[in-house]
């Protein structure tokens, strides 16, 4: 049991370290912790009966707050970058709006003279 133990607490230790990463924005490190994570969560509650897994609560309580705060932390950088894209999409257009106004000439031909072949 104080196997297990430790490996929540390694599982516990690697969970702060991937909130670390997202925090400064780094998914891809945070990615291969998380994979990490997992698999030593697996190794450690892997047939447990409900008498060892209540020995364990307050571990698993502890993991399940630090879940929590991986989760928000993830949904704060998708809302960051969902609202970075909308934002480089507009400026595209304004962009795209300046090059037609400039007189892009390929264009303007196309709308302005009339081909003699047609």
């Amino acid at each position: 049991m104080a196997a297990r133990r430790e490996m929540l607490d390694q599982a516990l230790s690697i969970g702060r370290r991937e909130l670390g990463f997202l925090a400064d924005g780094d998914v891809f490190e945070a990615e291969k912790l998380a994979k990490d994570r997992e698999r030593i969560l697996d190794e450690a509650i892997n047939d447990l009966d409900r008498a060892h897994l209540e020995q364990l609560s307050d571990k698993l309580v502890e993991m399940r707050s630090l879940q929590n705060d991986i989760t928000d932390e993830a949904r704060k950088l998708h809302s960051s970058l969902k609202q970075d894209l909308l934002s480089m999409r507009k400026q595209n257009k304004r962009i795209a709006g300046y090059s037609f106004g400039a007189g892009n000439m390929p264009r303007l031909a196309r709308q302005r003279f009339i081909n003699k072949k047609s």
